[in-house]
């Protein structure tokens, strides 16, 4: 997600390669009352979250849009806008004593019915050289030893980085990437924090959905990188060892762009992933889980070119396998495109469509980059990734920024004006109406005599939460002394039916999602072993996780049931 100075929502965007004329956007293809998700992302740079007044602008702004869902951050770097966290509250922000932001937004929006989504980022946890004040911020203890001005060293750093030079966009021994600190989900202790704190705000919260963010490596700004060439990232010294132990290279250091490496990376992300969807089904079913994607670069031409997309090769988030394999109940690729010139309208129009085809079994929003755009760009935009009838829904980036002045706009009504930058109620008019507040049509009435969002609508209905015929399995590997069997090959097989193949992560952990109904048996085979197969065996039932947790003797040939412990002992 993107943080925005006052100077780059205020900038006049030119006409530079404009439209000749505007494109002819196609009617919608559903009725006006048919289930969508219609979201904002209300991101705490742009938007305040800081005392009951200022939720009730949000929840406010919200109901007169007729939007019903709020994708509210509440973890921005490593902190937290609610009280009931494994980690403290934001630096410099004067939250009202006592508050609870997220608490208020919850209570504040169901009684309006619009679904409550935490969005939270992942990968970037500080974005300072000046450490949080807080002694117990993940970045001071795992980042910048705050005595000695470096990083950490050997496994209590649990950052990320890169191998190439200090330079433009990286700093600090290569640790930093633009302004941003990274952990790296390689690393087992990195990852079991995470999700950690993750599991405790699901568990506290009454929350509709988790919304993540920069779920991901960090990109780096470095000409020259292409899927070939690879980049230069996810080098933390643990997840290194782990990946030489793995493939039996000690000793060398994988080049950015080896295929094996980039596998691994990519895996790293999917792992973490893969644990959270089980987890929160463990403990909330109903909760969803989302996250706002990449969607940099030029979209896939086809399903086969996803690996040469940039999400796939540059920041290792393999989001069309995570439809693919149901891991994810809600995507919603980042399609931040300025529809008024030619480029960039070509582009949002292939991820749109992309994505729609990719969805599989789950749901797919576009994410809008509205404060690039005007609000007839952005109107545009919504009616071109809803009309094929196949995305889910749109979410507009963000409450707080929400649109642009735009010179020559091919989308003004008559086209061709200067449009200014507009206020929110010009919006909340726009998207019901199709027209400003003062009168003026920012959609053509002769073609649009609805407006986008003229009416309320429901969200969709998730049928594999609701009613599903599946269930899932989820489980530890250890050997007898406890310690996590990392990156272990794991065959998940119904008795006498079909089987899968998956990996346990650096904790130890696998998991399958979507499993037919019906008695399974798992075999282990770890890194530089044998196949241990368990004679153990597990029901999963419809709508259901099972748990089977095994133990894997040293030089043993059978793996034995373990009885798993609850709660955080149990994730770890």
């Amino acid at each position: 997600m993107r943080r925005l100075s006052a100077l780059a929502r205020m900038v006049v965007l030119s006409g530079v390669a404009l439209l000749a004329t505007p494109f002819a956007a196609p009617t919608l293809a559903q009725a006006p009352d048919a289930p969508r998700y219609r979201a904002f992302w209300v991101d705490t740079f742009n938007t305040r979250l800081n005392s009951a007044a200022d939720v009730t602008t949000v929840v406010t702004r919200a109901r007169q849009a007729h939007a019903n869902s709020l994708f509210v951050q509440v973890r921005r770097r490593g902190d937290a806008w609610y009280l009931n966290s494994l980690e403290g509250l934001p630096d410099g922000v004067a939250i009202d004593r006592d508050f609870d932001p997220l608490a208020e937004v919850i209570a504040q929006a169901h009684a309006v019915n619009i679904e409550v989504h935490a969005f939270v980022v992942v990968g970037a946890v500080w974005s300072s050289l000046t450490p949080p004040t807080n002694p117990q911020h993940v970045f001071n203890r795992h980042g910048v030893n705050p005595a000695t001005g470096r990083p950490f060293e050997g496994r209590e750093n649990w950052l990320t980085r890169t191998l190439l030079p200090d330079g433009t966009s990286t700093s600090v021994g290569g640790h930093r990437f633009g302004s941003d600190f990274w952990i790296d989900l390689g690393h087992p202790e990195a990852a079991a924090y995470s999700l950690d704190v993750l599991l405790h705000l699901v568990d506290n919260y009454d929350i509709d959905g988790l919304h993540l963010d920069r779920i991901r490596y960090p990109e780096i700004s470095t000409s020259g990188q292409t899927p070939g060439t690879g980049a230069s990232v996810g080098y933390n010294a643990v997840s290194l060892e782990r990946y030489a132990r793995r493939y039996g290279v000690e000793g060398t250091v994988p080049a950015a762009g080896d295929p094996q490496w980039n596998a691994w990376r990519r895996a790293q992300v999917t792992a973490f992933v893969t644990r959270l969807y089980l987890e929160i089904a463990a403990i909330k079913p109903r909760v969803k889980l989302s996250a706002a994607l990449i969607a940099n670069g030029n979209a896939p031409t086809s399903e086969a070119a996803w690996d040469d997309s940039e999400a796939s090769w540059r920041v290792f988030q393999d989001w069309k396998h995570w439809l693919r394999s149901g891991i994810l109940d809600l995507a919603v690729p980042m399609v931040y495109r300025t529809h008024h010139t030619t480029s960039g309208r070509e582009s949002f129009e292939q991820w749109s469509d992309f994505t729609a085809s990719v969805r599989a079994s789950r749901h797919t929003m576009i994410g809008l980059g509205a404060y690039l755009n005007s609000l007839e760009g952005t109107l545009a935009q919504t009616r071109r990734a809803l009309a094929s009838g196949t995305n889910d829904g749109v979410a507009l980036f963000s409450m707080g920024a929400n649109n642009a002045p735009v010179l020559g706009n091919p989308y003004s009504v008559p086209e061709g004006r200067d449009t200014p930058l507009r206020a929110f109620d010009d919006l909340v008019t726009g998207f019901t109406l199709g027209r400003a507040g003062n009168g003026q049509w920012l959609e053509n009435p002769a073609t649009f005599t609805v407006g986008a969002f003229a009416l309320d609508v429901p969200v969709p209905a998730m049928p594999w939460k609701d009613a599903s015929d599946r269930g899932h399995l989820r489980g530890l590997i250890r050997t007898t002394g406890g310690v996590p069997v990392d990156s272990a090959s794991i065959t998940i097989a119904m008795v006498n039916g079909s089987s899968i193949d998956t990996t346990s992560d650096g904790n130890g952990f696998y998991g399958a999602v979507d499993l037919a109904a019906g008695t399974y048996r798992v075999t282990v085979t770890p890194v530089g072993s044998g196949a241990l197969r368990s004679q153990c065996t597990v029901d999963v039932r419809a709508g259901e996780v099972a748990t089977l947790d095994l133990d894997v003797p040293d030089g043993g040939v059978v793996a034995t049931c373990a009885t798993a412990p609850s709660g955080t002992q149990r994730r770890r």
